[in-house]
């Protein structure tokens, strides 16, 4: 019996994954094709945790019989070596001939992975070309494998879609749909947990802002990305992006002002003496760029809503309004006047909020006898 191996980090399984799998069987006479997510694989150190990864892969076979998940790399602790998953395989079921699949481009560093002259003896391989490889080059390489290791190479005629996972993620982060590229079932996975919204964890994400910010600050925070997350669906905005906008919001708060000018004045042509000169503000610019730069943010309506949360703007998107009010709302803002009138409308109308906030703001800047800078006054003016 002859049963195949997709492996990999499958953050996420693709359709590319699941045709190269379908085809191989078919082609190979496989009985089953597992696939199979890497629990801590050496060579990557940021990925998705393997329990939501391994659910992926289980979401992406089903409907496909012989396509089974296995997760006997994610169940191990540690580092994960394919010689070690093959060893335990193998002895599990002595009977079976396991063939490793890879695509074309992996032939070239086949032999570094740990220990392969003993998983050559474990495995044979098929090897699936990559749109745009030379037959040529894999026929060679994959001869040069075989003979060197007394293994069998297969090259299976199908290539796939033109599709990795780097491409999923980035998509992702963009805010662009991915229903080409996953199954389905794997989108709705993807979009419910809020995967591949930037490059951390939520989990890393608080651990890092908790380091950085005051825990007055850190508080604040978690009460605008809930609030926001909460208010979002009337809105229009998906929850979990604007939870990720409500956490970032005050990510550059606790910056050295001398820090903060340099990051906006390298990187925001755009940016206004007033803003460049007062630190209240300042950190919206500055939490821009360093959503961007330092957790890989890039939806560009995340990075706005962070952007505008301060003084507003004549041209404000759901987003944007969204994660001005939440800031001004959020519980744990100390009470003040009208403040009551702002969370009311929050509830009711954004746009409404919205304008009672810059209001409010305004009616405070003249009472302290400050500018109101022109952007808020634009805001005011236009909603």
């Amino acid at each position: 019996m002859k049963i195949g191996i997709l492996g990999g980090t499958l953050d996420p399984v693709h359709n590319g994954h699941i045709e190269i799998a379908l085809a191989a069987m078919e082609t190979l006479k496989l009985e089953r094709v597992l696939l199979l997510p890497a629990g801590d694989p050496p060579h990557k150190k940021r990925r998705t945790d393997k329990r939501m990864r391994m659910r992926m892969a289980q979401i992406a076979a089903e409907g496909h019989p012989g396509l089974v998940a296995s997760d006997i790399e994610i169940r191990r602790m540690g580092t994960t070596y394919t010689v070690d998953t093959l060893t335990l395989l193998s002895v599990e079921q002595p009977d079976v001939e396991w063939v490793y699949i890879v695509g074309a481009d992996t032939l070239n560093k086949l032999d570094s992975w740990k220990e392969f002259p003993r998983v050559a003896r474990l495995c044979t391989f098929a090897a699936a070309e990559r749109p745009g490889c030379d037959r040529s080059l894999t026929e060679l390489r994959a001869g040069a494998i075989a003979e060197c290791y007394h293994t069998h190479v297969d090259i299976l005629p199908i290539s796939g879609p033109k599709i990795s996972s780097t491409q999923v993620r980035k998509r992702v982060a963009e805010g662009s749909p991915i229903d080409d590229l996953v199954p389905a079932g794997v989108a709705e996975y993807i979009r419910h947990n809020g995967l591949y919204l930037c490059d951390y964890s939520e989990a890393q994400i608080l651990e890092m802002l908790k380091a950085h910010l005051t825990y007055r600050r850190f508080t604040h925070t978690l009460g605008v990305a809930a609030t926001a997350q909460r208010l979002a669906p009337a809105c229009g905005v998906d929850p979990l992006r604007a939870r990720l906008a409500g956490l970032l919001h005050d990510c550059a708060k606790s910056l050295p002002l001398e820090e903060m000018r340099a990051l906006v004045t390298a990187h925001m042509p755009d940016l206004d003496q007033e803003e460049l000169n007062t630190r209240a503000i300042l950190h919206a610019p500055a939490g821009m760029i360093v959503a961007h730069d330092a957790f890989g943010v890039r939806d560009k309506r995340i990075l706005s809503a962070i952007r505008k949360h301060t003084v507003g703007d004549g041209e404000m998107s759901p987003m944007d309004a969204l994660i001005y009010v939440s800031d001004f709302v959020e519980p744990g803002r100390e009470d003040f006047p009208g403040l009551d009138r702002a969370r009311k409308a929050a509830e009711e109308d954004i746009w409404q909020a919205m304008h009672i906030c810059a209001e409010l703001t305004a009616k405070n800047l003249r009472e302290h006898g400050q500018n109101i800078h022109p952007r808020t006054l634009s805001l005011l003016e236009h909603y």
